[in-house]
């Protein structure tokens, strides 16, 4: 419709009708342009994507708080928070575990203290008996043999409890060392647990990485017991590391279009576009053809109409231009500049020939031309016309057709080849052109 839209505008000013109410065309030299029209939406070329966090307790997470779309946030403002009821009841368990442990430290602590004290009263205790055996030495010159071997026995059995009590005393304390050791890593490894799930708590409320504007996306959620594509909404339960939100780049743009398969086949990259966005108060700026896919844009929609994926790059990106906005892009697909064109209506065929009816008085005068590049509208004229004639845009009648004007070929070495193509008259009968 815009294409036979543009075409009436074009044709409407150049068209007038005579005193038979034939409708002629006035030729002017010209830019030959074809278009092709597509309106695509605006993306940012850059996003950060928000995902679902991942934790050990379960896939199922639930959004108890998301920003509306299309918020400006700023960058640490809290923009969706999660909620995993058993992680939370996890960390309440492991912190009541990790104070029963750091008690049985303290208990145990307190116990080898204890113990400890306990031998060091033995070892004062054998160090008072050894030196009373000592004293008990001094008699022995004066002893009688029996009482001498039982002093000496005395003194042995003193020294025997002395290695005793150090064994068992270093021995303890290599025992209290080895479990004072063994608690702490418990606690250690609880606590480092602990700060593990705290850290996963900590990650269900999710800030802003930078400014921007957050918007909403479709992703897999629970409904109904089963899970369906869709807008991630507060109160929807979806998987983790699954995306939620989007932040865009607003630096850089780039416009997607769906165009027909007909279509798809005249748009090569680097092609130019004029794109408006009116809903950013009409904004006008321009981009390139960056890269059109081979794939389907509608691939998972069974339909008959395929329709492919081209992206845009923008040129100059200004601020009211918008992620989501729609834009209408004008695809230049040929552009010749200072050339002959007339309306693809105007062009008639007849034995393999194509001929234009130039006016001439009241008469009109078949021209047998030569055309170029073409679209559905306009078509370039190469050979047969100078640009300044008035053409027919509907047959003559017989009685108007006043005689045939030919092309000679252009002979080599001309100069002045600048200069619009000649043309020379050869004059045949009626009967013998219709």
């Amino acid at each position: 419709m815009i294409v036979l839209f543009l075409f009436f505008l074009l044709l409407v000013p150049a068209c007038r009708k005579d005193k038979s109410n034939l409708i002629t065309y006035d030729l002017k030299r010209r830019d030959y342009i074809e278009t092709l029209d597509a309106l695509g939406t605006v993306q940012a070329v850059n996003n950060f994507t928000i995902l679902a966090p991942v934790t050990p307790i379960t896939n199922l997470l639930q959004l108890t708080h998301l920003v509306k779309d299309g918020t400006h946030v700023k960058k640490g403002d809290t923009i969706c928070v999660f909620n995993v009821p058993e992680l939370s009841d996890m960390i309440e368990s492991y912190k009541v575990d990790l104070e029963n442990m750091e008690g049985d430290l303290k208990k145990l602590t307190a116990d080898n203290a204890m113990q400890l004290s306990l031998l060091n009263a033995q070892v004062e205790t054998n160090k008072a008996e050894t030196a009373i055996s000592m004293l008990d030495s001094l008699k022995m010159k004066f002893a009688t043999p029996v009482d001498k071997k039982l002093i000496a026995l005395e003194m042995e059995k003193a020294n025997i409890e002395k290695n005793k009590l150090q064994k068992k005393l270093t021995a303890q304390k290599r025992i209290n060392n080895s479990e004072l050791i063994k608690m702490s890593s418990r606690i250690m490894m609880q606590k480092n647990r602990l700060q593990m799930f705290q850290k996963q708590f900590n990650s269900l409320k999710i800030a802003s990485p930078v400014d921007g504007i957050v918007m909403h996306v479709q992703n897999y959620r629970l409904e109904g017991g089963a899970f369906m594509f869709g807008d991630i909404e507060e109160g929807s339960s979806t998987l983790s590391n699954m995306s939620v939100l989007q932040i865009p780049d607003m630096k850089t743009m780039q416009i997607t279009v769906e165009v027909s398969e007909s279509d798809y086949k005249k748009i090569q990259n680097g092609q130019k576009v004029l794109i408006n966005v009116e809903s950013a108060s009409d904004l006008h700026t321009t981009g390139k053809i960056k890269r059109k896919s081979l794939q389907r844009a509608n691939s998972q929609i069974r339909t008959a109409i395929k329709t492919y994926e081209v992206v845009i790059s923008v040129d100059s990106c200004h601020s009211r231009m918008k992620p989501g906005l729609s834009a209408l892009c004008r695809i230049i697909i040929d552009q010749v500049k200072d050339t002959i064109v007339v309306p693809v209506a105007s062009i008639f065929e007849k034995d393999s020939l194509k001929i234009v009816y130039v006016a001439q008085g009241k008469k009109f005068i078949p021209v047998t031309v030569e055309t170029g590049t073409s679209n559905s509208s306009f078509s370039i004229v190469s050979k047969g016309l100078t640009g300044n004639e008035t053409i027919a845009l509907t047959m003559p009648s017989h009685n108007m057709i006043k005689e045939e004007r030919k092309i000679k070929p252009e002979k080599t070495g001309n100069k002045g080849s600048d200069k619009k193509d000649s043309v020379s008259i050869k004059t045949v009968s009626k009967e013998s052109s219709f």
